[in-house]
């Protein structure tokens, strides 16, 4: 069985004229087949914290909130462990305009395409057990029912692949954050520091125009 964990870097807008506004928004999987690692790796990250006396912003591990210190450990700490890593990277300034009004749309569409490449590429064993679990975005309830119904819809034929929705509180959703947060570093503000600490785990990284 391997689990998937999906979380996703920035934000959809395509309003350049504003300061917040992304260049990249960046979609990530976190594979794993031992889903209880992640509590090995959470207890020591914490002990650290612990024994240098840092306190985290939220009880919730956002990486955006947090400092390169504590991120770089949580990365070090999980790129020690049996993970693989995929993620594809929407180039929203090249994009084609058409998309700039659909974009939960966009949302779905490249979070499809992530997974038909796994199937396409056989990057895992035909038949294995997939627990595919997404980091809630939406406050919506009607739009995140949307989304998996998207998937459940287009991967019908393939009854090996369960679909979930998880709230950010899990704590692969959490790891899954850091990871897409390094490699949105890279692409959108060309800082590698975060993203060379679990490059060797990286099996996909692409950018996308649409």
């Amino acid at each position: 069985m391997t689990y998937i964990y999906m979380d996703e870097s920035w934000d959809l807008g395509f309003d350049f004229g504003k300061n917040r506004t992304s260049k990249y928004f960046v979609i990530t999987f976190l594979f794993s087949k031992n889903k209880e690692i992640t509590d090995n790796t959470i207890k020591k990250f914490f002990q650290w914290l612990k024994w240098k006396k840092i306190k985290i912003k939220s009880w919730i591990f956002h990486s955006f909130k947090e400092s390169p210190q504590t991120i770089s450990k949580l990365l070090k700490l999980l790129s020690e462990k049996d993970i693989r890593i995929m993620s594809l990277i929407l180039d929203k300034q090249k994009s084609y305009l058409y998309l700039h009004e659909s974009k939960h749309f966009i949302y779905n569409r490249v979070v499809n395409i992530l997974i038909d490449m796994i199937i396409s590429n056989k990057l895992l064993p035909n038949n294995e057990k997939i627990i595919f679990i997404a980091s809630r975005r939406e406050t919506s309830k009607t739009l995140n029912e949307n989304f998996l119904s998207y998937l459940e819809h287009k991967h019908i034929d393939r009854p090996n692949i369960e679909f979930h929705i998880e709230t950010p509180q899990e704590k692969w959703l959490q790891l899954a954050d850091c990871v897409c947060y390094s490699i949105y570093q890279k692409y959108e503000h060309n800082n590698k520091i975060y993203y060379d600490i679990i490059n060797s785990k990286i099996i996909v990284e692409k950018i996308i125009l649409n």
